[in-house]
């Protein structure tokens, strides 16, 4: 139970350098409010170091009512500046965005109404769908080609999930008393990725339950600068690099016998001429490939004794 008038949601968004998104996500935001003023609710804008407008945007924005507030953390790193929000925000339920999102006006009352409907879960993750002006054919097909744009739609019934997606989660604040924060050493501004994929498995390691929650919709930004060539290979690196920091020992031994299968299906599509199927069979060649790298550099590095830890 919260006092009279507390929040019942924190929305929580970490931001750096992203002005004009971050200026679209909260006008949709203040939307999702206005649809829902039963939902009493606050939003956390975390400003991770920017050297944009965007301290300017968010003195502007806070001014506009108290449930309006912002932190700012100079060191880099989504996961830790959504710590500090973490520890700053008041309500139970805490709910969890991108930056280069809009949600749906419905967004803010279907986490309220899904945990209220559910109480079951202990963590929700929704939909993340491109926005519905996206047409042009060209971009849809680089869009189901690279996949450097993590969509999420798995339709309209409520279902278990094991993962969570950082653009569009819920958990109530109880999990994070058990689980601990977000892992400092994954995400944007660190190693790159996984902070919620990492969250996720901690959460289901604890015995507790993710849901799917179809009708919590974002919108994710498609940037056409993400879908190229060089842009997939960067975001491969990133993923495995995340991967091998969650668990190096799990990430070897899987890496070699995935690098032959990949290898092996990425020349049958190409035999095929099927080029988004050999695409998606590159990518993963790239992911195992620099799993195997990031192995040998790990064994070959000197162990460290005792006297060495010591200084003597």
């Amino acid at each position: 139970m919260t006092l009279l008038g507390d929040p019942a949601v924190s929305v929580l968004v970490s931001s750096r350098d992203r002005a004009v998104l971050l200026a679209q996500l909260l006008q949709s935001l203040d939307t999702a409010q206005g649809a829902a003023p039963e939902v009493v609710s606050e939003i956390l804008v975390v400003d991770n170091g920017s050297h944009d407008n965007t301290p300017a945007l968010l003195t502007g924005w806070a001014s506009g009512g108290a449930r309006r507030r912002t932190l700012r953390v100079d060191a880099p790193g989504k996961s830790r500046a959504l710590n500090r929000a973490l520890r700053e925000a008041r309500a139970p339920l805490l709910a969890f965005l991108d930056d280069d999102e809009r949600v749906a006006p419905g967004w803010l009352g279907a986490i309220a109404d899904f945990f209220r409907a559910y109480p079951e879960y202990h963590a929700g993750v929704g939909r993340v769908l491109r926005p519905p002006e996206v047409i042009d054919p060209d971009l849809l097909a680089r869009l189901a080609c690279y996949r450097t744009i993590a969509l999420f739609d798995h339709g309209d019934a409520v279902r278990d999930e094991q993962l969570l997606h950082g653009a569009n989660m819920a958990l109530r604040r109880e999990v994070f008393a058990r689980v601990k924060g977000f892992n400092e050493g994954l995400g944007p501004g660190a190693v790159g990725g996984c902070e919620d994929a990492e969250l996720a498995a901690r959460v289901v390691r604890a015995g507790l339950r993710i849901g799917y929650m179809p009708a919590a919709i974002v919108y994710h930004t498609i940037d056409p600068a993400r879908l190229t060539p060089a842009a997939f290979r960067r975001f491969e690196l990133v993923v495995a690099r995340s991967r091998f920091a969650m668990d190096p020992d799990r990430a070897r031994r899987r890496a070699l016998p995935r690098l032959l299968e990949a290898t092996l299906t990425f020349v049958w599509w190409s035999l095929l001429r099927r080029p988004v199927r050999r695409t998606h069979a590159r990518g993963r060649m790239i992911h195992h490939h620099e799993v195997l790298r990031l192995s040998r550099r790990r064994a070959s590095a000197p162990t460290m004794t005792t006297g060495d830890a010591s200084g003597k």
